[in-house]
């Protein structure tokens, strides 16, 4: 049987926290049985006990789960001072356990799973007879709405961080894929083209952080996504290979993952000019 990413954690949280749980019980009962530190209490021999004063590991057991959550039912009780500090620990233990288990079971519950994702390489595109800087972004995640980016690119000189660019944008929703592209031979981009150029020709080091935040369209639940580039991230390339295709109904579908990275060959000379234009 095969589960999702988010059902298989939530299932190995229950069973990683069922076996805390059970090392609880069992350690605590141990120590009860092992110091004869509880008894049975008198009125006890009245309903239906034997030997009442002998406590065997299973009732140890009972006493530990007893304890643990706080229930008390008297029937059993601790009989010196070491076995009262052990209830008292104990009882203290289950208190936090019970609330992490609780806050972290309804965490993993309705959060959303981290599966955005940006393409490994940045790429000096051309399209349209212009030159870009892109970057494809996925999700395979409820869509992402009101998506607000930021790029920045810097250097660093002596042990001080230069900026050499940095933009603000609000993009489409994010549903499965998404590309941003900075238009290196405009205005708006030519101090970004200029900072390539120098660290591609002279290699100075760029680094680049690409980052953008939005709200889950089920949940409301606010993503963040950051991602770190350099230099030696930079790749030529012209139109990105298709990860889907269209049915009639105007719905993606057939997604192939693979293609996400791949990326058509930039023709030499198109590269060679990249360098030429200022």
């Amino acid at each position: 049987m095969k589960f999702r990413f988010k059902t298989r954690e939530v299932l190995v949280f229950i069973l990683v926290s069922l076996c805390v749980y059970f090392t609880f019980i069992f350690g605590f009962a141990w120590i009860y049985h092992a110091t004869d530190s509880i008894e049975m209490t008198p009125y006890s021999k009245t309903i239906g006990y034997k030997n009442a004063e002998k406590i065997n590991f299973e009732k140890a057991v009972y006493f530990s789960i007893v304890s643990f959550h706080t229930i008390g039912f008297g029937d059993i009780h601790p009989i010196s001072q070491f076995g009262r500090q052990v209830v008292m620990i104990q009882s203290t233990i289950s208190l936090f356990f019970t609330a992490i288990f609780s806050g972290f079971l309804v965490y993993f519950v309705i959060k959303r799973p981290q599966d955005v994702f940006t393409t490994k390489k940045v790429y000096i595109r051309f399209r349209k007879g212009h030159y870009f800087l892109s970057l494809r972004v996925g999700n395979k995640s409820p869509d992402t709405i009101y998506l607000k980016t930021k790029i920045e690119a810097w250097t660093i000189e002596n042990n001080s961080r230069v900026r050499a660019f940095r933009t603000e944008e609000d993009l489409p929703d994010l549903e499965k894929i998404l590309y941003y592209d900075i238009q290196l031979d405009d205005i708006g981009g030519h101090e970004l083209y200029l900072a390539i150029q120098d660290a591609l020709t002279n290699g100075t080091l760029l680094h680049m952080k690409f980052s953008f935040i939005g709200n889950d369209i089920k949940t409301g639940e606010q993503v963040a996504y950051a991602k770190y580039y350099d230099s030696r991230h930079l790749r030529f390339g012209q139109m990105f290979l298709n990860v889907y295709s269209w049915d009639t109904n105007g719905r993606r579908k057939n997604f192939r993952w693979g293609n996400f990275e791949r990326i058509e060959e930039m023709e030499p000379a198109i590269r060679n000019r990249f360098f030429e234009k200022s």
